[in-house]
């Protein structure tokens, strides 16, 4: 059974889960987030008076609240907290033994710096999971050096492959870097808590956003590893595979994946040109695929004269993989994006009401609606009086020192 987005609340299997995330830019964030769509209580322990530099990274959005800041921070609260004060990390640590996470993507050695590696936070909360997430992992020759997405993609191998063959190769046009490490923190963290459930445990997660690039070459280190041969740029076709790629049409691009012989009687249909289904050049294929040129040719020719809608139409009734080539704003608009509650409408501090991703995780229950990211240190009053019993003349103290 499907899930029902339309579930008013649900409050995700991670629910009664504290995440500590001192994590700042995209992959770390992106981890929290992804905890937050599950249920899990997210705090995102910021620097007093600067935050994380997300949020002044676009042009776009008002009071910390950019593009780069909204992709990755919804349904968080927000702590100011110097953590190289040292009252700073007291209060870090007494929120460490009320929590069950620590997220963070600082270089190596530098938790450490803090005061804050594993072994102090284990000694203040013995069931603790801190998980770490940098461009090259904890050990090695690389584990120093500094990296973003664009280090990622291309030291990891991903970005050899992504372009048109024989020009230069280009990275992918969203931060696949960022948003894997985040994705494979995110995992690592609910098999770390299934496992502590199990055995009482912590753990420390050691995530590296190049071992995750290199995971997302899959086959190709395989097909290096067999041939000996290096993989090259494919553009939108597929090396083995044909019709695979992107078409235009009268009114925008599309793309077809006739993903072996059972599809292409259908897609000969589709596109009304029934006599190539017997054509000796195109029959299966390994013919399509040997004489993919005439073939390319063909359908560009015919799917040139029609409407991009009326070509899905009839590639949708025939059962043929095809989908529309979307822009950003078509993908958003999209009525499948409405359906799945993929472009949410939040209410955002001042009232207004703005739009935000939806949560792609969905289960049978529902789905954890985006709550609106949090605003630097909005919940850090509340948050230090609820959690440590802080009295408000103390909560004062700690800003006038410039602790919060």
């Amino acid at each position: 059974m499907a899930a029902d987005v339309s579930s008013p609340a649900f409050a995700g299997p991670l629910q009664g889960v504290r995440v500590l995330d001192l994590s700042r830019f995209m992959a770390g964030p992106y981890a929290g987030q992804l905890l937050g769509y599950l249920g899990a209580d997210v705090i995102k322990v910021e620097e007093p008076g600067k935050g994380d530099p997300m949020r002044g990274l676009s042009k776009y959005g008002a009071d910390g609240m950019s593009a780069h800041y909204l992709g990755g921070n919804a349904c968080k609260k927000s702590l100011t907290l110097d953590l190289r004060a040292k009252k700073g990390r007291e209060v870090f640590l007494d929120l460490v033994r009320k929590s069950d996470v620590v997220l963070e993507n600082m270089r190596p050695g530098v938790m450490s710096r803090l005061g804050l590696d594993y072994e102090t936070l284990r000694d203040a909360n013995s069931k603790i999971i801190l998980a770490s997430v940098t461009g090259f992992g904890q050990n090695g020759p690389w584990k120093d050096w500094a990296a973003y997405d664009l280090i990622a993609q291309a030291v990891g191998g991903c970005m050899s492959l992504t372009g048109w063959p024989g020009e230069k190769p280009v990275k992918m046009g969203v931060p696949i870097g960022d948003l894997g490490g985040g994705v494979f923190a995110a995992l690592a963290i609910s098999a770390a808590l299934f496992r502590r459930a199990q055995t009482g445990e912590g753990e420390a997660i050691d995530i590296s956003m190049m071992d995750v690039q290199m995971s997302f070459v899959n086959y190709h280190a395989h097909f290096f590893w067999l041939s000996g041969e290096e993989p090259q740029p494919e553009g939108d076709a597929h090396p083995n595979v044909a019709p695979y790629q992107a078409f235009p049409t009268a009114t925008g691009p599309l793309v077809v994946a006739v993903y072996g012989d059972p599809f292409w009687p259908g897609f000969c249909a589709a596109i009304e040109k029934p006599e190539l289904i017997d054509d000796p050049r195109f029959a299966l294929n390994r013919d399509r695929v040997k004489n993919r040129d005439a073939l390319v040719a063909l359908i560009e020719m015919q799917l040139a004269m029609q409407p991009r809608d009326y070509w899905m139409a009839r590639l949708v009734k025939e059962k043929v993989p095809a989908a529309p080539l979307n822009s950003v704003g078509e993908a958003v608009s999209s009525p499948q994006a409405v359906a799945r509650e993929m472009a949410f409408p939040v209410k955002a501090q001042d009232g207004e009401t703005m739009m935000l991703l939806g949560n792609p995780l969905k289960f049978r229950s529902g789905a954890v609606r985006p709550v609106m990211p949090p605003l630097l240190g909005q919940h850090t009053k509340d948050l230090l009086g609820e959690l440590l019993d802080m009295a408000p003349s103390e909560i004062e103290q700690l800003r006038k020192d410039g602790v919060i």
